[in-house]
């Protein structure tokens, strides 16, 4: 889990620590609940005061909501894990194979829930996986004192969530709900100046595409704080049906900016006179939206969406003065400007209905399930992989303890059982894995060394605090800084966890090496496991891909399904991929640009299926067109010379009854616009190709 959402960013070069007085306060906060946590660890006498401390710097967070709902499903796992455990020592502590066999189907259920949940639901069911273990493993030791291990462990944790979650609501408190409104605000100014840059043809692809991936990652954040807010006042908590239609608004302003940005990039009205007043509207249109981007706060008033419609209303009108009136410009020309005027009136419009969606989230409103995307949850058998690599490692590395009797096999499962936590819902584990094992050697180093070199010196638990503020609060600087964040968190973790001791120090330097090998020892095991065994997201990405280039396009071009929904759940699919995506990869950027350009071409399917039905085009033109479309429809996953050949047959059938003038002539002028459309996606859109047509694996 991330550490920080929103916390104050810098990263410039060279920067190291966030001199904010937001992050100072912070992680002042932060020491000191951790402190008060060991303290009272300490006088109630519990076995392994450590996780105490180790709780408080696990709850880390940046609003109180998110502090509360970790804390809430950390508190929930600890308690179903330590009724598991007290279950199996009872049952099984005699028989080693039962006891592991007993572990092992523990774990794969916990690493499923967490597979197939989101945010801290999914945090909550790795908590019970990993708990339970300790519990059960060193409850089997002296199973007479069984409870006594699985009662501290809850007592432990208990009070480091108390500590944490009563500073964050007493010191500093930043809520869910007020971040997740901050975001929004940011996000609405970002996209409206995306759009700006998109309407002035002439901006660079490359500037307009990183924009665009850096809006992405927005999403991800939005679902995020949306969850935490669940647990604050009632004011602070916004609506998930309604937060999800932001999602979709959100994704389809970005796939019509999309397009038209290909459409102008190409040349799309060039300097012909009688275009003048399509780049004079689109030049307002930008000038609108870019006053509005650098604006502290875009405003939300009903003025504000007042001038998108009136901005929308102009190039709706434009668009059907071209389709009707201008004869004297080619049919190529007339239907370049309508596409060009349609695409840019439905991007405008699709700001204005995002704007009117965000002030809805947060208003009084019945309680009702959210509709997902069909690819929101991990896939199940995704799910089913990763509980059952998990359980597998948990084996092998039973397998090693039970060959070589060490007797810091707990330690390892404690390693073993933490790496697993990065290995859910990664498609790379590894990669994320070792940094995250360097750092932990570096906690364990720095451990050894204060348990070698400081502690002898230390008399009373107050000097024992003085040195912890001091090592505490430049961590929790580096916490709240989020170029360091994940390293800085994971580091200040296993150095609590391996440093903090009980009420009488006794120093055992070779016992610490111990335990800090056999803990890197199984965080190695459970690495190799998910190199041997890799489980990805690739099977959910698949089903979307396929699902999109065999049913909803093609049902959409034979009017089998209508457009609007279709175009929905191809938005809903990306923005349930997108936590699992990394827009650096090509393949995942080139998944998520043809999905964007599928759910346009959708609506642009099923505006083109209504006109080849409309009873106003010439008979045999109609049937042209319907079977151009059905053409088109067959071709999707195969080569694509199919679907331009259908494409052509399409052109030389509008060619052959287009007049200057007649009640036809605005339905072939549109036509000839959504048949361009359909043309460039095929001859410049290299996703919507690899999407559709496989030419590329996407």
């Amino acid at each position: 889990m991330r550490l920080s959402h929103s916390l104050p960013r810098d990263n410039r070069p060279g920067f190291l620590l966030n001199p904010n007085w937001r992050t100072l306060l912070f992680s002042s906060r932060l020491a000191v609940a951790a402190i008060v946590a060991l303290a009272l660890a300490y006088w109630l006498e519990l076995q392994e005061p450590q996780w105490a401390i180790l709780t408080v710097y696990l709850l880390t967070q940046s609003s109180t909501g998110a502090a509360l709902a970790k804390g809430a499903f950390r508190f929930l796992g600890t308690i179903l894990a330590a009724l598991y455990g007290l279950t199996a020592v009872k049952l099984f502590s005699q028989d080693p194979l039962l006891l592991v066999g007993s572990a092992m189907g523990w774990t794969f259920l916990c690493y499923y829930g967490a597979a197939r949940a989101r945010n801290f639901t999914a945090y909550g069911f790795m908590l019970a996986g990993f708990t339970g273990l300790l519990v059960t493993f060193q409850g089997a030791a002296a199973p007479d004192s069984a409870w006594l291990v699985a009662l501290d462990r809850v007592s432990e944790i208990s009070i480091g969530i108390a500590c944490a979650t009563l500073a964050g609501a007493l010191v500093m408190p930043d809520h869910a709900g007020t971040q997740l409104r901050g975001l929004m605000a940011t996000s609405r100014r970002a996209l409206a100046a995306h759009c700006a840059l998109v309407l002035r043809g002439a901006s660079p692809g490359a500037r307009v595409i990183d924009d665009r991936n850096a809006l992405l990652p927005l999403l991800v954040k939005f679902d995020a704080l949306r969850s935490y807010s669940r647990f604050e006042a009632a004011e602070m908590r916004a609506d998930p049906a309604r937060m999800d239609a932001v999602t979709v608004r959100f994704l389809d302003v970005l796939a019509q900016a999309r397009l038209l940005h290909l459409q102008l990039a190409a040349g799309g009205l060039g300097d012909t006179p009688e275009l003048a007043p399509v780049r004079a509207a689109l030049e307002r249109a930008a000038a609108v939206l870019a006053r509005g981007a650098a604006e502290p706060a875009l405003p939300e008033s009903r003025a504000r969406c007042a001038e998108l419609s009136r901005l929308r209303r102009d190039l709706a009108a434009l668009a059907r003065r071209f389709a009707q009136t201008e004869h004297d410009l080619p049919l190529e020309a007339r239907a370049q400007a309508v596409l060009i005027c349609r695409q840019a009136a439905e991007m405008i419009r699709g700001l204005a209905l995002l704007f009117a969606a965000e002030r809805a989230v947060f208003r009084p409103h019945p309680a009702r399930p959210a509709p997902r995307g069909e690819a929101h949850h991990a896939a199940h058998a995704s799910a089913l992989l990763q509980g059952a690599r998990a359980a597998l490692a948990l084996l092998v590395f039973c397998a090693i303890w039970y060959a070589t009797q060490w007797d810091q096999g707990l330690a390892g499962i404690t390693g073993l059982a933490l790496m697993n936590y990065q290995c859910v819902n990664n498609d790379d584990p590894v990669k994320l894995g070792w940094p995250y094992l360097r750092a932990v050697a570096a906690a364990c180093l720095a451990a050894y060394a204060t348990m070698g070199f400081i502690y002898p010196w230390l008399e009373g638990f107050e000097a024992l605090a003085l040195f912890l503020l001091a090592v505490l609060v430049p961590a929790g600087l580096l916490i709240g800084t989020p170029r360091y964040a994940r390293a800085a968190g994971t580091f200040t973790i296993f150095y609590v966890a391996a440093a903090a001791t009980g009420n009488v120090f006794t120093p055992d330097p070779l016992a610490l090496a111990n335990f800090c090998f056999a803990l890197a020892f199984g965080m190695f095991v459970c690495l190799m496991v998910a190199r041997l065994v890799p489980v990805t997201a690739e099977g959910a990405r698949h089903r979307v891909v396929a699902r999109t280039r065999a049913v909803l396009l093609p049902e959409v071009a034979r009017g089998l399904r209508p457009a609007a929904p279709a175009s929905r759940e191809m938005l809903e699919s990306l923005g349930a991929l997108l936590p699992q995506m990394s827009l650096a990869r090509p393949t995942h950027d080139v998944l998520a640009r043809g999905l964007l350009a599928c759910a346009a071409s959708a609506r642009e399917l099923g505006r083109f299926k209504r006109i080849a039905h409309s009873p106003a085009l010439p008979v045999r033109l109609r049937g042209t067109l319907r079977d151009g479309l059905a053409s088109f429809a067959t071709a999707a996953g195969g080569p694509p010379r199919a679907a331009e050949e259908a494409l052509a047959r399409i052109r030389s059938g509008l060619a052959g009854e287009m007049r200057p003038e007649g009640p036809a002539s605005p339905l072939l002028v549109e036509a000839a616009a959504g048949l361009r459309f359909l043309e460039d996606r095929l001859s410049r859109d290299h996703a919507f190709r690899a999407l559709v047509f496989g030419e590329e694996r996407a």
